[in-house]
């Protein structure tokens, strides 16, 4: 009588560590409604391939990412994706590796239709400055940080960040647009017809996304690291990177674009 708790407790971590006993790594990974997330699904289980392990994936649906970020912290979930910053770094678990290729530092505006006049005489960040423009951002977003550095009026007292669209599409809660990486805007834009994509400008700081793991999944950060580095050197991170979003500098015409450089964190610090 005395094993049979210490064999429920063991079958019960077996139930939730993310390696399964058939030599599967079972990993509950977000799925987001505008689509964004296969990119990051098909790179992590070719990543986990090249070092000979497979794994399988169970998408996750939540509420938002400061839900999914909860579930993260506590073992609910084992990988997400976010825009890296010190104090993520602190609670979860980094995989250090830049992700996009820096799409998602190019920051593209979802404004109201017919608002682009507001924005066509910008030509420098002085300008944008002087505006008074409020930018809509979700409560955890690294970026309320970096815009403020910037001087920049910010938005941020929402919790589930997906109700900013509609703020912002209702025009009275003091948001004037909404700044999505370059690789998310056409699916947030999907989502939300009545908006449209800013024509003129891309502000840019250099920081990107990466995965990060849940404490108790520590184990498999390294060979998480060692599959990215090894998709990067055979060429297949750089094919499913253009296979995702090889049409985002056509579609959204960013070598046409006005470059807003923004200071990062980092930066103040030098």
């Amino acid at each position: 009588m005395p094993r049979k708790p210490l064999f429920l407790l063991l079958l019960v971590w077996l139930c939730w560590s993310p390696v399964a006993l058939a030599g599967t790594i079972v990993l509950r990974m977000p799925l987001t409604p505008e689509g964004n997330h296969a990119f990051f699904h098909e790179l992590l289980i070719e990543a986990f391939a090249t070092v000979g392990e497979t794994v399988e994936l169970q998408g996750v649906n939540g509420s938002g990412k400061e839900r999914f970020k909860m579930m993260l912290r506590t073992g609910d979930l084992d990988v997400m994706w976010m825009v890296r910053g010190p104090q993520r770094d602190r609670t979860f678990i980094p995989v250090d590796f830049p992700l996009t290729g820096g799409l998602i530092g190019q920051r593209i505006l979802l404004i109201r239709p017919g608002e682009q006049p507001r924005f066509d005489a910008i030509r420098s960040l002085d300008d944008f400055r002087e505006r008074g423009l409020y930018a809509g951002m979700g409560k955890d977003w690294v970026d309320a940080d970096i815009w403020r550095l910037n001087g920049l009026p910010v938005n941020s007292d929402v919790l589930d960040w997906r109700r900013l669209f509609k703020m912002l599409a209702v025009g009275n809660r003091s948001i004037d647009y909404i700044p999505r990486g370059a690789l998310e805007i056409q699916g947030d834009l999907h989502a939300n017809p009545d908006l449209m994509i800013e024509r003129r400008l891309v502000l840019h700081y250099d920081r990107d996304s990466i995965f990060y793991l849940t404490p108790s999944a520590a184990n498999l950060a390294p060979l998480l690291k060692r599959g990215l580095d090894r998709l990067r050197e055979n060429g297949r991170y750089t094919q499913l990177l253009d296979k995702h979003y090889g049409a985002l500098s056509r579609d959204l015409a960013l070598d046409k674009r006005i470059v807003l450089p923004l200071r990062d964190i980092d930066d103040s610090i030098n």
